[in-house]
Formats: C-alpha cells, structure tokens, sequence
C-alpha cells in the first residue's frame, strides 16, 4: 500500500476514533448525572474559562518541569543502569531484587511513603516518578542489547574491536528501538504518576487542582483537568517521543 494511502487511511480512522470517543462520553453524560459525568459541552465550557486565568498556565507549566525532570533522571539512570546489567549477568542478578520491587509496588505507596521523607511538594513529586520511571527504561535497556545480533558482536570480536567500540559501533544503535518504546510508555506513566503524586502531595500542579475540583464537586473543571491531561500526554507522544523515534528509525536504515 503507498505511504499517502497507508497515512490518508491512518487519519481517517484515528478520526473515526475520536468521533466514537466523544459519541460515548456524550451518551454516558446523558445516562448518569451530572456529578458523576460532565458532557463534552459543558467540559469545553469550563476549559475555556480555565485557559483565560492565570493559575491554570502557572499549574499547567508546574507540571510540566516536574514530568520534565522526572523522565530525564528517570530515563538516564535506567539507561545507564541496563547498559550496566544488560552487559554483565553478575550485575544484572544484583539489580534484579530492585527491579522486581519498584515494578510490582503500588505508586500510591511510594507516594506515601516520599511524602514522610522528603514532605509535599515538587521533590517527593519527582523522586516517586523517577523512581517508576527507571525499571521501565532498564528492561527495555537490556532487551534491547539481548537482541543484538550475535553473529554481528562475533564480527566485531573477530576483527579485535574493543569494548568501547563494540558499545559505540553494535550496542547503541541496536537498543534504540526498544528504548524509544519504553520512553513512551515512562512518558504516558509519568504523567499520571506526576498527577498522582501532585493529588495526594502537593499544593500545586494539574493534581492540586484535580484534588480542588474533586473538593468542590466542579465535575466539569474535573473532567476538563482530564482534557489536560490528554493533550499533554498527546503533545509529548506525537510531537516530542514520534518525530525522535521516527529520525532514529530513518538513520538505522540509512
């Protein structure tokens, strides 16, 4: 199929997807009471008031730098990490205890619990979503360097490269695929764990004023903080992770 027709067929049914998305949300609002369900109409009706304020830009941006630093420390201390472990089993046995824990405990715990540590605000925040952030990016890590090919590393042994070469030349470009796809799934969990954490934890940020709207039984505000949500995990997939996975993808084939 050609790519115009293979990307013409790509919107039309993302769009249809869309449609069908706000069609049941429309018809739930009808069903279920307002509280419980804003419509879209009225989600739009209060966004629009929000946009035009102050707080929701200085909150909106608050969030931001804390998802920002926190899929950077998170991303770069998993990566080093599984290029560790991915390159020596003796060390992968040693993290792997640390692994298991961070991969299997709930986040409202570690929220908790950083709350006792480091108290409410932007630091407990980014502590909790680094921290979940990071096995993602380390299995990823390690994946990606176990599906090297072996006859390629023998290559390069056999013509005496050195490790730094093998790392540099072999290894990098190998793990780059699976990589990208563990940014983009620590991307759309940091999100929700940043709001999470923000919600039970701090006095600013999209979750503050998810906790504020919650308090008050503003179910639009609510449902219209949500919209929010969705568009900064959108922007971030589409126009950060998407345009970097795809230039990493057209220089491997090059």
């Amino acid at each position: 199929m050609p790519a115009v027709n293979l990307l013409n067929t790509k919107t039309r049914y993302g769009l249809m997807g869309v449609c069908l998305f706000f069609l049941a949300w429309q018809a739930l609002s009808t069903i279920f009471h307002e509280i419980i369900i804003a419509s879209p109409a009225d989600t739009l009706l209060s966004l629009i008031e929000m946009v035009q304020t102050v707080d929701f830009w200085k909150n909106v941006g608050i969030t931001i730098g804390r998802f920002g630093l926190s899929l950077l420390f998170g991303s770069l201390v998993g990566f080093v990490l599984g290029l560790v472990a991915g390159l020596n089993k003796k060390m992968r046995w040693l993290f792997e205890p640390f692994r298991w824990s961070l991969m299997t405990m709930p986040p409202v715990v570690l929220v908790v619990v950083s709350m006792i540590w480091f108290g409410m605000g932007s630091i407990q925040t980014i502590f909790v979503t680094a921290l979940l952030i990071i096995p993602i990016i380390y299995v990823n890590t390690i994946e990606g360097i176990e599906a090297v090919d072996a006859s390629i590393l023998e290559m390069g042994r056999v013509y005496k490269a050195n490790s730094r070469m093998l790392l540099k030349e072999i290894y990098l470009p190998g793990i780059g695929g699976p990589v990208l796809a563990g940014l983009t799934l620590s991307a759309g969990l940091g999100i929700r764990i940043v709001v999470l954490a923000e919600l039970l934890g701090a006095y600013s940020g999209i979750g503050y004023e998810f906790s504020l709207a919650r308090t008050n039984l503003d179910t639009p505000a609510l449902f219209a903080w949500i919209m929010v949500c969705l568009f900064l995990g959108g922007f971030v997939d589409l126009g950060i992770l998407n345009p970097i996975r795809n230039h990493i993808m057209r220089w491997k084939a090059e």
